[in-house]
């Protein structure tokens, strides 16, 4: 086809029914706050430090850490929904694909995304998407105006990093909820608590390998092993290569042979029956866990099963990773079947 010699026109998108579009992506929280942090670890941060604080419908989450930093021209770029062609080849450590992500993410947990940013040698620079200036606008603009000293200080202390902060949180805290409803606050912690044992699930092999420290609340987070490699009552089979993917599969000890705490922690979030299963990793990070990916059906005596699956970025198409990368409402393809797979 010669392109030179087509009629063309603007088909530009609707900027405010395109922000509904990507609120309605479907992250829950503990996932969006997991994709905002592969963003830091892609940046070369040692150190990431996830904090909220309880304020009624005036609530904030934010995500500080201590890599390289944007100057203007970097936020800017990032900002931008599509901020990288995903068929671009990325480095084995970037954790990133779609360029959507600090975007999609925050977008479906508040409508007020700040990100400050500092690269060494540069001062700091934030800008702002306000899903309500964008509404009344109908205009892809960032904007910014005065924010709190709390945020604007946050990068002192640091050569470099980035700071990103999540205000005006609709879809976590009803609109107008006053600071003494205490039935929402907890509910409120109690999503705050979920987010940490996401963290110290999903990012267990970096806290482990020492590459990062992740930190809730000012503490620090213990990494959380589904394979319980530290007890010799554990069996791990060799591991196999297919498609440059690389499988592993262990059987746990049973419960006679591990403490009561050790049982309880290894049982994770969901309970002995609901872990078992893969536990899919892309480029160190966990994307999915406690799942058969469509082949069985989870049996209590398959409870103490479950199998490493290594994957490098350059096999996102094969496996077809979307933006979420995968998560438990996703639906990937067991690569070789040809089946549809739910995890």
């Amino acid at each position: 086809m010669n392109y030179n010699i087509t009629d063309t026109t603007i088909a530009e998108p609707c900027a405010s029914s395109m922000i509904l579009t990507f609120r309605a992506i479907g992250y829950n929280l503990e996932a969006a706050v997991a994709d905002i942090i592969d963003n830091s670890i892609s940046a070369n941060a040692k150190n990431i430090w996830f904090n909220s604080e309880w304020q009624g419908g005036n609530s904030f989450i934010t995500i500080l850490d201590d890599g390289c930093g944007m100057n203007h021209e970097e936020l800017v770029q990032a900002m931008k929904p599509g901020a990288k062609n995903p068929m671009d080849e990325r480095s084995e450590k970037d954790l990133g694909r779609f360029g959507l992500g600090l975007k999609t993410a925050s977008f479906s947990q508040c409508k007020k995304l700040i990100v400050l940013s500092k690269k060494a040698g540069f001062a700091p620079i934030y800008w702002i998407w306000d899903l309500n200036y964008v509404n009344q606008t109908n205009k892809w603009e960032l904007i910014r105006y005065p924010i709190p000293d709390i945020f604007l200080h946050a990068l002192d202390e640091l050569k470099s990093g980035t700071l990103v902060i999540w205000t005006d949180l609709d879809r976590i805290i009803p609109t107008n909820t006053l600071n003494s409803n205490e039935i929402v606050k907890g509910k409120f912690l109690e999503q705050m608590e979920k987010v940490r044992q996401h963290l110290s699930m999903t990012f267990h092999r970096f806290i482990e390998e020492k590459n990062i420290k992740l930190f809730c609340w000012g503490h620090e987070i213990k990494p959380w092993n589904p394979f319980l490699l530290t007890e010799k009552a554990t069996q791990a089979f060799p591991e196999e290569h297919f498609n440059e993917a690389k499988m592993k599969g262990y059987v746990l000890p049973h419960k006679c042979h591990l403490t009561e705490e050790i049982y309880k922690t290894a049982e994770g979030i969901n309970g002995w029956t609901n872990q078992q299963g893969f536990y899919v990793y892309r480029g160190k990070r966990l994307i999915l866990a406690g799942d058969w990916l469509g082949l069985f059906r989870k049996e209590e005596h398959y409870k103490l099963v479950r199998i490493q699956i290594d994957l490098p970025n350059k096999l996102d198409t094969d496996w077809q990773i979307d933006i979420k990368k995968i998560d438990s409402a996703s639906t990937i393809y067991m690569p070789r079947t040809n089946k549809k797979i739910h995890s």
